[in-house]
């Protein structure tokens, strides 16, 4: 629930700089002005919906695989290396789930081995009674986390590739955002100096 929490914020600056950067393009090219209300709801549903997915993701990689919403599985291709074109990309997000893993595991195995309270009212015994949670960990969740799981299910990796590809969308954005702001700065400075008349004495 954490991390479904974390990801809500995350995915309304990704599709608010989405959404600006477009009216923003379609004022400077067509002159139409569409930022308002309409553009806010949208964003807003925008947001719900991206939020939705990426919960799914989150309970898929908890161990729960059949939350994931497959939205584009049917116009990609699965493969068993991953998500991304590039073979980097694919092992880096897989370095990514491994160190996830590893550390939920470390706190989760914190929280069985220090106090009493956690092992008493927090941690949960396996579904065959063991209750040894300085081996086995505290919470049902962190046990059944799969760093595989986006390779193992269509749907998870269909849904990987989408929303890894709005937030880098996002990115580019508003980087293409900075870089035409300084160069609007910059082209104005250089107007400015253009039409300065020399000093007289």
């Amino acid at each position: 629930y954490d991390t479904s929490a974390t990801l809500l914020p995350i995915n309304f600056i990704a599709m608010g700089n989405i959404a600006g950067g477009a009216a923003s393009t379609l004022k400077r090219s067509a002159g139409i002005d569409i930022r308002g209300r309409i553009l806010e709801i949208s964003v807003i549903i925008c947001t719900l919906f991206l939020t939705a997915v990426t919960t799914g993701l989150v309970r898929g990689y908890f161990g729960d695989s059949s939350q994931c919403w497959g939205v584009l599985a049917s116009s990609t291709e699965s493969t068993t290396e991953g998500p991304f074109i590039d073979s980097f990309s694919n092992k880096a997000f897989a370095a990514f789930l491994q160190y996830a893993q590893l550390y939920y595991k470390k706190w989760d195995f914190l929280c069985a081995r220090t106090a009493f309270i956690s092992r008493k009212f927090l941690c949960t015994p396996t579904e065959d009674g063991n209750m040894d949670y300085a081996t086995i960990g505290c919470s049902p969740p962190v046990r059944s986390i799969n760093p595989q799981f986006h390779l193992e299910v269509e749907n998870c990796q269909a849904d990987v590739g989408m929303v890894v590809g709005i937030w880098v969308a996002a990115c580019l954005v508003l980087c293409l955002e900075h870089i035409y702001r300084e160069y609007r700065v910059r082209r104005r400075a250089a107007v400015h100096r253009g039409r300065r008349r020399p000093h007289q004495d």
